[in-house]
């Protein structure tokens, strides 16, 4: 009896290993892409300039190709779906183009694309897609797929033995953000190669993918990418939260009474994957932490660093994140970046921009103007100043408001009045000059700029990033 204990002991145990190792997946997916790649080749945000570049080296000169570049262009891949019950904070809206996403890397031909993608797009911009997918897919098969297979196998095989460790990392963070996710979905690592030796790579958490490019000419090291999954991980599981939890979290941050409370739940999503996936996985998977910087950008690398103990502590401990975590978040937030209510580089994160000009060239100079100077994640346009939708965002709390006297400057003012108590009395629309104040009933700090003409506005725009920091009431005026 002891012997056929252990058989089947040792049976059982082989039967758990491989459950864990099938709940994690790698693997490559060719209609992934050519997405991607047709993406890339339309300039597509996000896309990494130095793949760009490489297809434009290669099919530039060629106009089928263009062609297709041209109807891909023209169609419309950023209609929302909202989800209404859900925080607005927290991926309220997905595009047609996430949920394409999902569809190729779950796809395993363009046909079987077509089918899952059904319903994403008009039927007749569907049919076009696709008829360009079909179209593109010789194109990358030629230039990326048949060049790279000997790497791909490389990744997928360097990355393997990790999935049993990778599988228990991720019911570790689901317990932590009370995710509830069901173990008959998997986690699937979907990479695509580049063929470059440098340039830079892109990692999209996408429903249970977390899709991957990775340049299949520098020999990358494959326990980058199961860190890279790791972090992002956190954002699936995170996005993943129910509905309740979702609430309970956006009511703990929206409801403190801390100033920094606002600033901390922007970041928390990042910082939160960041503590786990650069902060604790590392560790568990190296056996030390890693004393490298974790992200490169200042706020989410130090609120990383700062959540990373407590983090810690809730996962080894098999606990739940609570108000208490928040609330400590919080403290933590203000603790690491005690100048951050009025540093510029984060009030110019979140921002609602006014003007009364309707032209769509002025209108792109000014986001122009923005993105050139400081880093965006999300930034709303309105214009004239008394459209239905632009008094709908001067009443957005928590968010930067940005306005530009440019045109109707009278009729501006008196709206901006009506909108803002603490609007300056005394505002000079005679010369060029900028200024701020801080508006109580939508916790949010309002920059006004007042131009004169086309050429004082990235003059003031130079002024503001100069000054580093808000100090509201001070004038500053070009030279």
């Amino acid at each position: 009896m002891r012997i056929l204990f252990l058989v089947i002991y040792f049976h059982l145990y082989g039967v758990q290993t491989n459950a864990q190792s099938d709940f994690i997946q790698v693997q490559h997916s060719k209609v992934l892409g050519t997405l991607s790649f047709i993406n890339a080749a339309s300039g597509a945000p996000g896309s990494p300039p130095s793949y760009i570049d490489f297809i434009n080296k290669n099919l530039e000169n060629d106009p089928a190709f263009q062609e297709l570049i041209s109807i891909y262009k023209a169609l419309d891949f950023e209609t929302s779906m909202h989800r209404e019950k859900f925080p607005e904070k927290r991926h309220a809206y997905t595009s047609s183009m996430n949920l394409l996403w999902i569809s190729s890397a779950n796809a395993s031909s363009i046909d079987d694309f077509a089918i899952r993608s059904i319903g994403f797009l008009p039927p007749n911009d569907h049919s076009s897609f696709i008829k360009i997918m079909k179209q593109v897919e010789p194109y990358y098969e030629k230039l990326v797929w048949s060049v790279t297979k000997t790497e791909r196998e490389e990744m997928e095989d360097g990355i393997k033995p990790y999935k049993v460790k990778i599988g228990q990392l991720f019911k570790k963070v689901n317990v932590f953000l009370g995710s509830e996710w069901s173990e008959s979905t998997p986690f699937k690592i979907m990479l695509y190669p580049i063929p470059l030796s440098q340039g830079g790579t892109t990692a999209i958490p996408m429903g249970n993918n977390l899709i991957c490019s990775y340049l299949s000419g520098r020999k990358e090291d494959p326990i980058g990418l199961v860190g890279v999954a790791v972090h992002e991980m956190d954002h699936i599981l995170y996005d993943a939260q129910p509905l309740a939890l979702q609430k309970a979290i956006d009511k703990w941050f929206t409801t403190s009474t801390n100033p920094f409370a606002p600033l901390a739940y922007d970041f928390f999503d990042e910082g939160l994957a960041t503590a786990v996936g650069n902060g604790w996985a590392y560790e568990e998977i190296n056996g030390m932490i890693d004393t490298g910087e974790w992200y490169n950008f200042e706020y989410v690398n130090g609120f990383g660093k700062a959540l990373f103990p407590l983090a810690k502590d809730y996962l080894n401990s098999g606990k739940t994140i609570d108000k208490a975590f928040i609330d400590q978040a919080i403290t933590l937030f203000e603790e690491a970046f005690p100048k951050a209510t009025n540093d510029l580089d984060i009030l110019m994160n979140n921002i609602n921009v006014f003007s009364q000009s309707e032209d769509e060239a002025v209108i792109n100079g000014y986001f122009d103007g923005i993105g050139a100077r400081f880093r965006m994640r999300s930034v709303y346009f309105s214009s004239p100043m008394n459209k239905e939708k632009s008094l709908v965002r001067f009443r957005e709390s928590n968010r930067t408001k940005m306005v530009l006297l440019d045109e109707n400057k009278e009729e501006a003012l008196i709206i901006l009045q009506k909108q803002f108590p603490k609007f300056p009395k005394k505002f000079d629309l005679k010369k060029p000059q900028l200024t701020s104040f801080y508006d109580v009933e939508t916790k949010s700090n309002v920059i006004l700029l007042n131009l004169k003409s086309a050429q004082d506005y990235p003059a003031l725009m130079d002024k503001l990033k100069s000054a580093k920091y808000l100090e509201h009431g001070k004038f500053l005026t070009i030279d």
